[in-house]
């Protein structure tokens, strides 16, 4: 079980389901970028266009033989996690259904409609960067076999 807290305020805008996006409380750049940059630094993750979102989002595979994840924990091939363009800022993470179910009550993102994954909204400050930082790490324990 996690400890999420709530989020604050309303939840943003979302649209779709193709694609499955944030319209509105844009993440800013700067904390798009370092949410990034810590995605891509996890061990044995490398980037590759992406297999299920559009053109222009920037996704994180794990190689064949790294980890023991279920099927489950990747949304298309080795693909685990993607995050959308800077007008968007949100990210399509897996989870298994309990952790997507208490991201969801906490407010903290919404489950794709036709997908098995959750798109998780894009941090608007320092706080949230974290609490979704940390969704990131439990997705990334997924794929990696680390977490059931």
């Amino acid at each position: 079980m996690l400890d999420l807290p709530s989020r604050p305020g309303p939840a943003p805008e979302v649209y779709g389901p193709a694609p499955h996006a944030q319209r509105s409380q844009t993440a800013p750049v700067m904390l798009q970028e370092e949410l990034w940059e810590r995605m891509r630094a996890l061990p044995f993750t490398y980037m590759a266009p992406t297999l299920v979102s559009v053109s222009h989002a920037r996704s994180l595979f794990i190689p064949e033989g790294i980890g023991a994840g279920p099927a489950a924990a990747f949304q298309r091939g080795r693909e685990w996690a993607h995050i959308h363009p800077h007008h968007d800022g949100s990210l399509h993470l897996t989870l298994p259904d309990p952790l997507k179910d208490e991201v969801e009550k906490a407010g903290w993102g919404v489950r794709h409609p036709e997908q098995d994954t959750i798109l998780v909204y894009g941090p608007r400050e320092r706080g949230e960067l974290e609490v979704v930082w940390a969704l990131v790490q439990l997705s990334y324990a997924y794929a990696v076999g680390e977490l059931g």
